[in-house]
């Protein structure tokens, strides 16, 4: 599993989050959703907002690499993860 030392949390797994839901942690609205995927080598799956919901449903099957690029994943550990799930809004499994 690959690790990442957090300055608030020491040594954690890692998830990758949307560059949205990133930004709005730091912002006054942070509710932006959360969703993420059922499949992951990673200490959490990656995690998406509300907006990056519609543009992958919009796919509609097609390949999500270009989405995937575009999102602007970031590395977080499994600690601010789980923060970020819990001010980003309503878990959903995506």
């Amino acid at each position: 599993m690959r690790t990442t030392h957090c300055p608030r949390h020491g040594a954690q797994g890692i998830g990758l989050v949307c560059g949205h839901i990133a930004r709005a942690l730091n912002g006054p609205a942070p509710r932006v959703g959360f969703y993420w995927g059922d499949d992951s080598d990673l200490a959490r799956p990656d995690a998406w907002c509300q907006r990056c919901e519609a543009d992958l449903v919009a796919l509609d099957g097609a390949d999500s690499g270009d989405w995937f690029d575009a999102a602007g994943f970031k590395v977080f550990c499994a600690a601010c993860w789980d923060e970020a799930r819990d001010l980003c809004g309503s878990p959903a499994q995506g």
